[in-house]
């Protein structure tokens, strides 16, 4: 990944089944009883473990099966402007376990003698998938992200905080795009801090993509032997095509191209208009359906403004990590704490 697209986000869980127990961590147990008082269901709680920097993750095990949760590749790190890639996020998860006592993650073993089962491979549920990219200032990010709030993303809700950030999100992963030395800020980052300045004056955009379960396991990504980095970044490119559309709404023969019977629509919202207000709502998301092949969204309102680094939607490229960032952590020792 070169660090260009990195992972800030990791859920992974192992049943170990043929070691020896080894240590229990849990943050408690919820109990849920039947109206007689008899406990019908436990849910073990994972234990909360504090690193350096305010970070933490959250590990559990019953002496069998370990999961861990959380950022790993910021665990004990001041940021995570940068992070590690999957081999590097996967081999911080074992440390960090072995540190504890407990059995690294693995792809498991296929029994080689009748009779000896399988022991099954780590499993993940969840992996958010990070890349920055560069507009050239702040108000150039903020064009952006209004920009993008002006697009639709395919059986996905959308939201937006202002010109700050935008998502969309559905059961299956979410999308969300924002400017990164804001969101800094709001973490107790100082103004003065290199890592501030450097996201502030090249108007970086921070794009996230969360897959859930179910998007991993239709990508039969859920076994740890089936992911690599390259199939991430492919991911992510996938994922993120919504920053390869261009806004075509603005080029001056766009009209000749659409068929004649949406280009009095088109032409109509490109004017500014609701056509929400003059159409049926069949005959609306008819023109809808079509206009969109043309890089126009009439279910959005009209933005008249006009984007000022067009061009940067197109080519948008993520940003290399700069020699002056590390991904050196501090390498402390755990400490669980209390919930």
């Amino acid at each position: 990944m070169a660090h260009e697209i990195f992972i800030d986000w990791l859920t992974i869980s192992q049943l170990h089944t043929e070691s020896e127990p080894f240590p229990i961590f849990t943050g408690g147990i919820n109990v849920d009883y039947d109206p007689l008082g008899n406990a019908r269901f436990e849910r073990v709680r994972p234990a909360n473990f504090k690193g350096s920097y305010e970070t933490s993750l959250r590990i559990k095990s019953d002496g069998s099966h370990i999961s861990l949760s959380g950022n790993v590749g910021r665990f004990s790190r001041k940021d995570n402007l940068f992070n590690c890639g999957w081999k590097e996020t996967l081999d911080k998860c074992n440390r960090i376990l072995l540190l504890r006592g407990l059995p690294a993650f693995n792809t498991g073993r296929t029994g080689a003698s009748i009779g000896q089962g399988d022991a099954p491979s780590a499993r993940v549920s969840r992996i958010d998938l990070t890349a920055n990219f560069e507009t050239g200032s702040e108000s150039q990010a903020r064009h952006l992200i209004r920009w993008l709030a002006t697009r639709s993303v395919s059986r996905m809700k959308k939201g937006r905080a202002g010109d700050e950030s935008v998502w969309w999100v559905n059961t299956r992963h979410m999308l969300k795009a924002y400017i990164k030395h804001i969101e800094m800020l709001k973490h107790g980052c100082k103004e003065d801090d290199p890592a501030y300045i450097w996201c502030k004056e090249k108007g970086v955009v921070r794009v996230e993509i969360e897959l859930k379960r179910r998007l991993l396991s239709d990508l039969d990504m859920i076994d740890i032997k089936n992911i690599t980095d390259e199939k991430l970044v492919q991911i992510f490119h996938e994922q993120t095509e919504i920053f390869n559309e261009v806004d075509r709404s603005d080029e001056p023969d766009i009209l000749d191209a659409i068929p004649t019977k949406s280009r009095v629509h088109a032409a109509a919202w490109m004017a500014g208009q609701d056509l929400r207000q003059l159409l049926s709502n069949g005959t609306f998301y008819r023109h809808a359906r079509v206009l969109r092949d043309y890089g126009i969204d009439i279910t959005e309102p009209r933005n008249v403004e006009t984007f000022p680094v067009k061009v940067r939607i197109v080519e948008m490229k993520p940003l290399s990590m700069p020699d002056w960032y590390s991904l050196d952590d501090e390498k402390p020792m755990l400490k669980a704490v209390g919930e």
